[in-house]
């Protein structure tokens, strides 16, 4: 099958494969760079998953905020799952029975959409996982299903109204009741991406007000998203196994 576009994979490092699963990794709004990349190897370095990123932007990279913003504001959400649902079917063609999606930001937002999709279309997938992220219209996650489990991370002091500050999770969590193991965490010390940890990123949040520019991230951070991250991994082993 071909594809619309460019797909990054990753094989775990070290670790046992789990022959018959994959997850999607959607990136945030700057596009497919370094820190996506670590996320995705690090997911299947820690899950044995065969992992794919897709490149949504088609090669395009966001460096300033105003950048990313304007890479998503042009990107059509409705050709963009519809795209993504090529890509579950490829991956189910590989044997891949089991598929989990996870994203971040932006990325995030698409994992549920996705879900949401392919529930009502009668083919879900077994996993939804957002980082900081909540489609709004014309995607209803009131649409996912039993057949889906969905993990949600928000920070308690994330400012993105209506995309994922804390009463949209909060909402989340009431409208994806449906889904077949919910679990939406809150993390009350921590802003927008807390999850990004590079230098350029971590750079990036404290120019956009997203973490007090006061503290080290990559240290005073670390318990927060080691939590975060280990709840991620036992989510997927659960249901991807």
């Amino acid at each position: 099958m071909s594809l619309p576009f460019k797909i990054f994979s990753f094989d775990p490092k070290g670790t046992k494969s789990i022959p018959n699963a994959a997850i999607i990794v959607l990136q945030e709004w700057w596009g497919i760079n370094d820190q996506i990349k670590r996320h995705a190897q690090r997911i299947a370095d820690n899950t044995g998953a065969h992992v794919v990123v897709p490149d949504l932007y088609k090669g395009k990279i966001g460096l300033t905020a105003e950048e990313a913003s304007h890479l998503m504001s042009n990107l059509d959400w409705k050709v963009a799952i519809g795209e993504l649902e090529q890509l579950v079917e490829y991956l189910r063609d590989l044997k891949k029975t089991h598929i989990g999606a996870i994203g971040f930001c932006m990325g995030g937002a698409l994992s549920l959409a996705l879900a949401a999709n392919a529930a009502e279309h009668g083919k879900p997938i077994q996993v939804a996982i957002t980082c900081y992220g909540i489609p709004g219209a014309p995607f209803d996650v009131k649409k996912i299903t039993k057949a889906t489990s969905v993990q949600g991370h928000f920070g308690g002091k994330d400012q993105m109204d209506g995309f994922s500050d804390p009463a949209s999770a909060r909402k989340l969590e009431v409208d994806v009741s449906g889904a077949n193991d919910l679990h939406i965490y809150n993390y009350p010390e921590q802003g927008h991406a807390f999850l990004n940890d590079d230098e350029w990123s971590i750079a990036k949040r404290k120019e956009n007000g997203m973490v007090d520019k006061s503290i080290d991230p990559l240290k005073d951070e670390k318990p927060v998203r080691d939590l975060a991250w280990s709840r991620i991994f036992d989510f997927f082993h659960k249901h991807l196994v």
